[in-house]
């Protein structure tokens, strides 16, 4: 695998990882039943299953680190001597 492959691979990784940290630790806290809302006037507790949603939210983004080491490994450079 080259180099740069490898720089992509970290990148995306680095960028999957923000997102996903805060959204599986709001996910992880509503599944707890520690999360309320607050719509206009209206407000309650959020229902634990929506936990669950954001869990499952939070791996959604390391599909792109994933499909990038697939492909970065699947295609590799061609080597060139000189």
């Amino acid at each position: 695998m080259s180099r740069n492959a490898k720089l992509w691979i970290g990148l995306s990784a680095l960028i999957a990882a923000c997102p996903s940290l805060f959204c599986g630790l709001f996910g992880l806290v509503t599944l707890l039943g520690g999360s309320t809302y607050e719509v206009g006037s209206e407000s309650g507790q959020m229902p634990p299953g929506m936990g669950l949603v954001f869990l499952c939210l939070a791996a959604l983004p390391w599909l792109l680190p994933a499909g990038v080491w697939f492909f970065a490994r699947r295609n590799p450079a061609a080597e060139t001597t000189d």
